[in-house]
């Protein structure tokens, strides 16, 4: 399967991001479902590995964008943690209000409870999955969801009110 995902890694990025629209969250797509094959042992005995790979790296796309599509629908919030940074040929003016608004997120995560913290860091900024979050914390994948969508909305409303200080 390695030899396999290293013959068509190119070619898969290419395909999830002709779904997703975007070349990192492609190759996060990729490597997370060669992951997902390597730990589960999935795969062996597959007869054509590289058609194997486009289908479940297809189907794990389309699966990151319908969850993507439901955060935003209920979580409100999701474009502002995932924001890149100003590129440096931005204005002066354009820097600060992104500065700004990091600082309101910071300042908006800092009043959740520590364990929501927590949860939001290792999914959003750490990359795990909820499961494996949940397991980290020691509480169940279905409480994950909850605390991320409650700490993705109290950061929202406070960017939103302007109360984030």
């Amino acid at each position: 399967m390695l030899e396999a995902y290293c013959r068509h890694q190119r070619p898969l990025v290419d395909s999830a991001q002709a779904l997703m629209g975007c070349r990192s969250r492609a190759e996060d797509v990729v490597q997370d479902a060669f992951l997902k094959l390597w730990e589960h042992g999935t795969g062996r005995g597959v007869r054509d590995e590289g058609k194997f790979l486009f289908r479940v790296v297809r189907n794990l796309a389309i699966d990151r964008l319908r969850r993507l599509a439901l955060e935003r629908r209920h979580g409100g919030c999701d474009t502002l943690v995932e924001q890149e940074p100003a590129p440096a040929s931005s204005s002066p003016e354009q820097r600060v209000l992104v500065s700004d608004t990091l600082q309101h997120v910071m300042a908006a995560v800092s009043e959740l409870p520590g364990r929501m913290q927590r949860a939001l860091e290792l999914h959003r900024i750490e990359g795990q999955t909820q499961r494996g979050v949940a397991r980290q914390l020691g509480v169940s994948p279905t409480l994950v969801n909850f605390m991320l969508r409650d700490a993705l909305a109290h950061c929202q409303a406070k960017l939103n009110s302007g109360q984030a200080a």
